[in-house]
């Protein structure tokens, strides 16, 4: 009697121990578990974003993008598209606030900068953005689309006689191009 007495207690404790395990299993996170989960949220915030922005709701996607860029997996991109669609809105303070924080990691780059003088130049800042387009053309004189915005940077200036210069110094290096 008392060794089926013992088997009845091992059986309820070895129950009783498997449905602990179940509930302590259930509720434990695998490794790693939520951090995917973030960068999963992330890059469905992104993709979002990019759905919004393809059916031209800029102001939408805005907001969209933000949720993507506490995560490393999608900020600089998700940066780059508020930098880009502050501009298609006129919002010269966030572009230029999403630009500058970019080019704190990456002081080279020469597509933010670009975008930088563009910024300036459209925001009011115009001898701002000649500077940053003189700086880009001097060390990228034979890049087109630097060299188009440092002529439209010359123009926006006044500086009519150096832009006529640079003009047809544009004409000359890029023939196919050539503005009519």
């Amino acid at each position: 009697m008392a060794g089926l007495f013992f088997r009845a207690a091992s059986a309820a404790l070895a129950v009783s121990g498997a449905s602990l395990l179940f509930f302590s299993c259930a509720s434990a996170q695998i490794p790693f578990e939520a951090e995917a989960r973030r960068n999963n949220e992330a890059i469905r915030a992104y993709q979002e974003g990019q759905r919004l922005e393809a059916a031209g709701k800029y102001e939408e996607a805005l907001a969209v993008y933000a949720d993507a860029l506490p995560y490393a997996q999608t900020h600089d991109a998700a940066l780059y598209k508020r930098g880009r669609l502050a501009c298609l809105c006129g919002d010269w303070e966030l572009a230029e606030a999403a630009f500058t924080l970019l080019l704190q990691d990456d002081p080279e780059n020469t597509s933010v900068r670009q975008s930088l003088a563009y910024v300036y130049c459209q925001g009011g800042r115009e001898a701002e953005g000649l500077e940053a387009y003189r700086a880009l053309h001097e060390e990228k004189p034979h890049d087109e689309l630097i060299f188009q915005g440092y002529i439209k940077a010359l123009k926006l200036n006044g500086l009519d006689e150096e832009a006529q210069e640079a003009e047809a110094e544009f004409d000359r290096l890029f023939p196919h191009l050539m503005s009519k």
